[in-house]
């Protein structure tokens, strides 16, 4: 079954089966970050997909990791759930991750390895929830879950196109000098880690998928380092940290978005970008335009 998975094809080839996928030059880039299990938010994503689709413009779904590991039945209970995780709802990280494997087969979608992905397939015990959350959703997955654990490795880990867009999970904290030795990164080994020790102490995979923060100087590194042309692309688009307002700049390097965890849904936000423009920086990005709210009608 696992041979199976690794023969399996995807819609965008060029975004799996690798750590830096390559985005097409032409068409939008849809960039959602973090949803945790949220299966709403997932669904509300593929209908703006759709919509995309429907009209002509040769979407891209991109995904910046964590789809998965939501809250546990007991924060659900009446008054239990606390304002700081935004909107209540309800964990399908199985059902969210089960879907998404079919939908990447016929659709131009992927999604970056996040951190809780990594725990699954080679990095350290994640809490959160659950002491251990890649160990609830394993026996939720149950006969599924190998199968899903060689989709997760199939995973990129940074995504990067033409228009000069790289996105990431966590922060820019850390760079290979460039693309070719992304490529010598591996996923496996980091089961035994502790996660303070993922920042300082596993390179620039554990950077890449736990900062939440990075210097000007760190991003333009990673900007330079990830060039397809010999000039340095303009922005790092990243999620993993929470941002209340729905998204925040960072200079003109970078740019930290929440589509779903931790928001109310009048916060969530996502980007739309036209892949076959040359963008210069992240002040490029104005919203309404390229910067846009997962459900506008329901912002005051």
């Amino acid at each position: 079954m696992l041979a199976m998975e690794a023969h399996i094809p995807r819609a965008l080839p060029a975004c799996f089966d690798r750590r830096v996928a390559r985005l097409p030059d032409a068409g939008v880039l849809l960039v959602a970050t973090d949803l945790q299990g949220n299966f709403k938010d997932y669904e509300a994503l593929k209908a703006i997909y759709a919509a995309e689709k429907a009209a002509g413009n040769a979407p891209v779904l991109a995904f910046v990791g964590d789809l998965v590991h939501g809250p546990c039945p007991e924060i659900l209970a009446p008054g239990a759930w606390p304002d700081h995780l935004g909107t209540p709802y309800h964990d399908e990280s199985a059902r969210l991750l089960l879907d998404f494997e079919l939908f990447t087969r016929a659709e131009r979608a992927f999604s970056l390895l996040g951190n809780h992905e990594h725990a699954h397939i080679g990095g350290p015990v994640v809490p959160k929830f659950y002491p251990d959350e890649a160990a609830v959703l394993d026996a939720a997955l149950g006969p599924e879950r190998e199968r899903m654990h060689a989709f997760l490795r199939r995973f990129p880990l940074l995504a990067v196109g033409p228009c000069g867009v790289v996105l990431t999970h966590g922060a820019p904290g850390a760079t290979e000098p460039n693309l070719a030795a992304f490529e010598g990164l591996t996923y496996a080994g980091f089961a035994h880690m502790r996660i303070n020790d993922m920042y300082q102490c596993a390179g620039t995979l554990g950077a890449l998928l736990w900062c939440r923060s990075a210097t000007s100087a760190q991003a333009q590194a990673l900007l330079r380092a990830t060039s397809l042309d010999g000039k340095p692309n303009a922005f790092v688009a990243f999620g993993h940290d929470v941002v209340r307002e729905g998204w925040e700049r960072s200079g003109a390097g970078q740019i930290c978005v929440s589509t779903s965890y931790g928001l109310h849904d009048r916060d969530k936000v996502y980007l739309r970008l036209d892949l076959g423009r040359r963008y210069q920086s992240a002040h490029d990005l104005r919203p309404g335009q390229e910067i846009r709210r997962l459900y506008p009608a329901g912002r005051p």
